[in-house]
Order: C-alpha cells, then structure tokens, then sequence
C-alpha cells in the first residue's frame, strides 16, 4: 500500500505542488486565473496591488542613505549653574569632525571611534590616524596590527614575524602574535 491510504493511480490522492509559473511567450495570452477573465479582483488581491502601487510611488530616493547626521540629544533638559548658564555644552566641538583633532587623540580612542562609529567619517578620520602610526588592518580578521619588529621572513604575498593587533574583541587591549604570517592578500591598502 502506498503511503496515505492510497492503494493505486485511481484513488483521489493529492496531485503534486504545480512547478512556479513562467512567463507567459509575448504571442501567447495568459490564462485567467477566474473562470470568467471580467470578474472583478478579490478584496484581498485588490490591497495587495494597492500597496505595491503605494509602494512604489514612495520609494526612497538614493540621497535618502546620505544624509549627515548631526548630533541630537536624547533628553533636551538642560542643567543650569547658578548664573544660570548651560552647566555642559550645548553643541558638538566644532572641530571634532577636523583631521587635525584625530592627531591628538591616543590609541584607545582612535579604536574605539574606528569599531563604533562605523560607516561615519569619523570611522575614515581614525583609519586614516591609524595608518599614519604604522597600523594596518587585515580584512579577513577585520582587526589592526602592527610590526613588533622587523619580519623574520619576507615574499612577495607575505611577510611573517612578530606583530602587535588590537584585540577588540575578548580584551580591548593590544597582545602580540609572535609568529604569524601577514599575507598581503588580506592587507586593506586603500589610499586615504
């Protein structure tokens, strides 16, 4: 006996799922899916293709992912010393979006903004920062590293030696690999 009950090709068993429609030739028509082609479409077919239509006329316009986004606080409250003025500034640094303010910031800031701050120009001014101190990052392990020391082997696809990487993940600190193999294949060598 087949499974289900059925016990030969007359029974009423389910025909197989229908393979997906193709596109019907330009000469031929399309079948209707009612039996009568003027009746009018079904209330939930109606909506479908009314929010496809609306949809469409509201798709977002490519400049819509590039705007700047400016800095808005969360909670407007703002805390007032005794002569009444602003206890805290009100505005971003104007200079914080400068080159010349990522010279002045150490390491872990440089980092910090470079891992949080991603897709900004902020996360481009740390890389740029970064590359000036000798770091390179390495695109299969998206981590930064830097020569400890001169490679004890050189090729032309690798270098290998002692290197110092941020461990941004398990430690926020920097360690040293003392013999690994810097494949430059992995080197992100974009000019800033």
């Amino acid at each position: 006996a087949a499974p289900g009950g059925a016990t030969g090709p007359s029974s009423s068993a389910p025909s197989p799922a229908p393979s997906a429609p193709r596109s019907p030739s330009p000469d031929v028509a399309a079948p209707s899916s009612s039996p009568n082609a003027a009746d009018p479409l079904s209330p939930q077919r109606a909506n479908a293709l009314q929010m496809l239509s609306a949809s469409y006329r509201n798709l977002p316009c490519a400049s819509d992912g590039r705007r700047k986004r400016k800095y808005v606080p969360r909670n407007p409250y703002v805390h007032v010393d005794t002569r009444g003025h602003a206890a805290y500034p009100m505005q971003p640094t104007r200079n914080y979006e400068g080159p010349e303010m990522f010279e002045k910031y150490d390491l872990d800031t440089l980092f910090f903004i470079f891992y949080y701050q991603q897709g900004s120009y902020q996360q481009h001014l740390a890389a740029k920062e970064l590359k000036k101190l000798s770091w390179r990052y390495h695109t299969k392990y998206l981590t930064w590293f830097q020569r400890h020391e001169e490679p004890r082997q050189t090729a032309s696809d690798f270098e290998r030696g002692a290197y110092v990487y941020f461990d941004h993940d398990s430690g926020w600190c920097s360690r040293i690999k003392p013999d690994f193999a810097f494949e430059y294949q992995f080197l992100e060598d974009e000019p800033m």
